[in-house]
């Protein structure tokens, strides 16, 4: 018996009819499906209805590393056709492993909804706890083709990135969208009084000059996260979208009834030292809890003493993304230290750094103050501005309250969070 005797079966050949398709017509891409399903060492018939297409197969075949091996004429009730057999290559045209068997479906809720929470608990491959620093832009569940280049992500352990309720968060952005150009009832921000519209227009400014770098500091980040992170990749993009309609809406609030507001110099330099922060926790701190944390207050206090209904609006709904980020950064600060206590010390010792950079700072600009005052006033009258005042004093209180609360939910002991709301920034951001 020869040795031959012994070799496993050759596979049967494969007849494919491609009827009159030709290539650049969409015959490579069922050539391709074939041929990726058959095994190497297979002998394929294409049979075709064109001649040009007979004369093309074994280029074809040459350019993709199969061989064609023979062609002939046929005839049968419907004509004359030409097959062309072709056996299948090693060659592979993609440097990947295959692609798994097809899986269940993902989850649906309500028979339709796909949810954020959804995609990352049950995608076929978990998000890594560390990733590769070199790791490629793969989407989750992807098979990663060979050859590809080497990245250099700063940012690589999910642990120091992640937040509790983190999809949850960013299911509830992307369903509470609005728009700043038909969700605000703009006619109504017109015929205010010229001082009233004058204090507004300041506020304003001052809103969106500290809406840019709620924008900036998460756009820092957002380059650094490793892809591997897609829960936080889309967490940080659409806290970035908020804060892009932010500036969007308070500016147009600023100018739209013909006046202008200064651009603060103290501002300016509260907000230039939340940019030099590198650490990611550190910034969470800075910006959401204290600095968005401090802003919910103030958007608070201007969408129930606004003088008209636009103003209103655009603190309302500014509030309502804001909740959001403060709700990450409470949720991921405390997080970081459980898991590493010795990050409390390198967190308060961020505070202390900022408002060391601050020092010059002693309060809120009077140009603030006043204009803040003349808001909640409606008016320059002296009954009203009492009461604008004594609102404006009970709102510095308030945040001062809430601030400590918020810390206290973040994780520090009662007497850390009065020394660190004691720290924050007089410019409120």
């Amino acid at each position: 018996m020869s040795t031959a005797d012994h070799r496993p079966a050759a596979p049967a050949t494969r007849v494919v009819d491609a009827g009159d398709i030709e290539f650049g017509d969409g015959l490579e891409i069922l050539l391709s499906t074939v041929f990726q399903a058959a095994e190497p060492g297979q002998t394929i018939d294409v049979a075709t209805s064109s001649r040009a297409t007979a004369l093309e197969l074994p280029g074809w075949a040459r350019s993709t590393g199969h061989h064609a091996e023979r062609d002939w004429k046929e005839h049968n009730g419907h004509g004359q056709r030409f097959v062309v057999r072709v056996r299948r290559g090693d060659a592979v045209p993609i440097l990947a492993p295959d692609l798994p068997p097809r899986g269940d479906p993902m989850p649906l809720r309500l028979g339709s909804q796909f949810h954020t929470t959804d995609l990352v608990s049950a995608a076929p491959e978990r998000i890594p706890a560390t990733a590769r620093a070199t790791r490629g832009l793969i989407p989750l569940g992807a098979v990663p083709e060979a050859g590809g280049p080497d990245y250099a992500w700063r940012l690589n352990s999910h642990d120091e990135l992640w937040a509790e309720d983190l999809t949850d968060l960013t299911e509830r952005a992307s369903s509470s969208q609005w728009d700043a150009t038909a969700d605000i009832p703009w006619n109504e921000a017109l015929g205010l009084p010229d001082q009233v519209e004058k204090a507004v227009a300041q506020v304003m400014t001052f809103i969106a000059s500290n809406e840019y770098v709620a924008l900036y500091v998460p756009a820092k980040f957002l380059p650094q996260v490793n892809a591997a992170f897609v829960d936080v990749l889309m967490w940080l993009a659409s806290h970035i979208n908020d804060e892009a309609r932010h500036v969007e809406v308070f500016t147009k609030r600023a100018l739209i009834g013909g006046e202008r507001g200064y651009a603060l110099a103290s501002t300016q330099m509260s907000l230039h030292s939340l940019l030099e922060e590198d650490d990611f926790s550190s910034a969470s701190l800075l910006l959401n809890v204290l600095g968005e944390g401090t802003f919910i207050d103030l958007l608070g206090f201007i969408s129930r003493n606004a003088p008209d209904a636009a103003t209103a609006a655009c603190a309302r709904l500014a509030h309502r993304d804001e909740q959001r980020h403060v709700h990450f950064g409470i949720s991921h600060v405390r997080r970081s230290q459980k898991l590493d206590p010795d990050s409390t010390r390198q967190l308060i010792a961020a505070v202390e750094a900022r408002a060391a950079k601050l020092s010059s700072l002693t309060g809120l600009s009077p140009v603030l103050l006043e204009s803040l005052t003349i808001l909640a006033s409606g008016s320059v009258s002296a009954a009203a501005l009492r009461q604008g005042a004594a609102a404006v004093k009970e709102l510095t209180g308030l945040m001062e309250t809430n601030r400590i609360r918020r810390l206290r939910a973040a994780g520090f002991d009662r007497e850390t969070s009065r020394y660190l709301s004691e720290l924050h920034t007089p410019n409120l951001m």
